[in-house]
């Protein structure tokens, strides 16, 4: 049995699901409230069995502050373990890369594909961030288009844009700055 948990922290809401080895099976934000959240996290984990809500696990609780420090610009508290096993496999090994981007860099579509061993599947892993279970655990707002333009992002770019600012991403324009492109995969 899962259970979720939903507050709202600072300026917007957070939920996440937990497996009962307290693993996270989803969890998102949103700055148009609870309901929008909870829809979010929730569909992402159709097809599981029975999801009951609590509002005082304190593991639950934790991972939710932990999303706020993120979405904040900051390192989280509790880095909690997250089901990827549960997603397709391409999708797996694009958000696995994914979670590999440090704070204050992002990447391309392009070379996440690459690092993940499909090179020519940009396009997939623009359809594997969109639909990313794990944000902003695994963060998918760090990857942007070739041109270092913002690409696409469920929240809209003005959040995206804002979220990457408050974790050091430099800007030229409405571009990404090359200095803040991450092209270190080996060593990550």
């Amino acid at each position: 049995m899962a259970v979720s948990c939903f507050r709202k922290l600072d300026e917007a809401w957070f939920g996440v699901i937990l497996d009962d080895k307290k693993r996270v099976l989803s969890c998102g934000f949103s700055l148009k409230g609870r309901e929008d959240v909870s829809r979010q996290v929730l569909n992402a984990v159709q097809g599981f069995p029975e999801v009951y809500e609590s509002e005082d696990d304190d593991y639950a609780l934790a991972v939710l502050r932990s999303l706020s420090l993120i979405f904040q610009g900051k390192e989280p508290d509790v880095l909690p373990t997250i089901a990827f096993e549960y997603l397709p496999a391409f999708t797996r090994e694009a958000l696995m890369v994914t979670a590999k981007i440090p704070r204050s860099y992002v990447s391309t579509y392009g070379a996440v594909a690459a690092a993940a061993g499909r090179p020519r599947a940009a396009r997939a892993v623009g359809n594997a961030e969109a639909r990313n279970p794990f944000a902003p655990l695994v963060p998918c707002h760090r990857v942007v288009s070739s041109t270092l333009e913002l690409g696409g992002y469920g929240g809209g770019l003005p959040v995206k844009k804002a979220f990457l600012a408050r974790e050091g991403v430099l800007f030229k324009g409405e571009k990404v700055s090359q200095r803040s492109l991450w092209t270190k995969w080996d060593s990550s």
